[in-house]
């Protein structure tokens, strides 16, 4: 019934899906890619993967501040979007056992910042994944 009256509501929903996801990944992705930000751009980012024993930690620091930054970009326009989901979820299963396994944090952390967001993120990239973008993204206009 709900449908029936608000045709496009699924549709709406998973334009601010998107867009939310999106909106926190540009923020956390800019410092990694940034050089004078808090994180030193890619080098500095990479440093912290090398120190955790991350292979090819200068690869993956740069595959990850474009993930989440451009591919964010992406996201919002609702292009590639199942392509991209796949890559975001490794990268919040990946920030979760770094938490649990060197910073040593629970799902909710009193004197640190737990995973809780990062499982969020994890299950609206699943979610992405599975219904892609809607019918509001680039992807249906193209109809990929």
């Amino acid at each position: 019934m709900f449908e029936t009256l608000f045709p496009l509501s699924t549709d709406v929903g998973l334009l601010i899906l998107r867009l939310g996801f999106a909106f926190v990944f540009i923020v956390h992705g800019w410092p990694k890619l940034n050089p004078n930000g808090p994180l030193k751009g890619p080098a500095g980012f990479g440093g912290w993967l090398r120190q955790m024993g991350v292979p090819l930690p200068m690869l993956f620091a740069w595959i990850v501040a474009l993930v989440e930054t451009i591919g964010a970009g992406l996201v919002i326009l609702g292009l590639a979007i199942r392509l991209l989901a796949p890559a975001f979820a490794v990268i919040m299963l990946v920030a979760i056992w770094a938490k649990r396994r060197f910073m040593k944090v629970g799902f909710t952390a009193q004197q640190a910042t737990g995973w809780e967001l990062d499982f969020v993120l994890f299950t609206a990239a699943l979610t992405l994944v599975f219904t892609g973008p809607g019918a509001l993204a680039l992807d249906a206009l193209l109809g990929l």
